[in-house]
């Protein structure tokens, strides 16, 4: 919270009953940060990298980026728990090597380099498993769980999908914002059943029964009016049957929204990323085609779509 609030994020309104209070500064940037994890660490990454250029300690870490040693390593700790000690309430080296893994770590991944691990140098890059909030429990490894299998499965208490479902009805509503204020409310695919109406529906591309790994993702959510999603992409109003013409159209036209906001902004923010747009395209179009494809290739994610369709 109180990082959030030196980002200018949240606004810190004094103490009430020895509890701090906070209130929304940057509505839009806190909607974003809270759309999805990627997002938050995206934040994190350009928060930390400006608070270390502005304190003057950046060339310290690009050093040991581009030595990647130990001994780089320990000159950078030094340099840190230094800092720490002269400018901030930290008093000690022990209290700042505490936040350096946290500092330094979520460089590490967004930058493709070794970070550090158990106080060394890790033994590999740094990747964005090893830094989210989702390593396995040492109680998960003295059982022999799977990280990847909820706890829920795994013992006898009840499964939640609270969080799935929060999590799939938060980019719901946020994609119909984005679409509300910045597209007038239209919908993404123009045609008969769009003229003259507002895009009230958040259609899931690749359904969301059967594709529960991509239904959160923005990429594979389209704005369009009742008349299209209730008469063209589930044909009848039948929400279990898809329209495979329909569905080609809405990937074709996603396509083209993503390419726009991505590539042809006009100021506003900034809601897809390409990768995970390739991803939900692997995932539903059950390919490995566009994992592989460079970096903003729309004319190739095209012909991919026509290829694997």
């Amino acid at each position: 919270m109180k990082m959030l609030a030196a980002a200018g994020v949240l606004r810190e309104d004094g103490v009430v009953r020895n509890t701090i209070q906070f209130s929304v500064a940057n509505m839009d940037i806190l909607q974003y940060i809270a759309l999805r994890e990627r997002n938050a660490f995206d934040f994190l990454c350009l928060y930390i990298e400006k608070t270390l250029k502005d304190s003057g300690l950046w060339d310290s870490f690009e050093t040991f980026f581009d030595e990647q040693t130990n001994d780089a390593l320990q000159s950078l700790k030094d340099t840190f728990a230094a800092f720490c000690i002269k400018y901030t309430p930290i008093n000690t080296a022990v209290e700042a090597s505490r936040i350096f893994t946290k500092v330094l770590n979520p460089l590490a991944c967004k930058y493709h380099k070794k970070g550090t691990a158990k106080g060394k140098i890790s033994p590999s890059m740094i990747t964005y498993d090893k830094i989210i909030y989702n390593q396995t429990n040492w109680r998960d490894d003295a059982a022999g769980k799977d990280k990847n299998v909820a706890r829920g499965d795994f013992v006898p208490v009840a499964q939640t999908d609270d969080e799935y479902q929060y999590r799939v009805s938060r980019a719901i509503k946020y994609l119909r914002q984005f679409n509300d204020k910045y597209n007038d409310g239209k919908s993404e695919i123009l045609d008969r059943f769009s003229v003259g109406e507002k895009a009230t529906h958040m259609h899931h591309i690749f359904p969301k029964h059967r594709y529960q790994e991509i239904a959160e993702y923005l990429e594979n959510l389209i704005a369009l009016t009742s008349g299209q999603h209730l008469q063209k992409a589930h044909p009848n109003g039948n929400t279990s049957a898809i329209d495979k013409d329909y569905q080609y159209t809405c990937l074709i036209a996603k396509t083209d929204s993503i390419r726009k906001n991505l590539m042809d902004n006009h100021g506003e923010p900034v809601i897809y990323d390409f990768a995970d747009f390739m991803y939900v395209l692997d995932v539903g179009l059950e390919t490995d085609y566009f994992g592989a494809l460079p970096q903003y290739d729309f004319g190739a994610v095209l012909t991919g779509i026509e290829f694997n369709f």
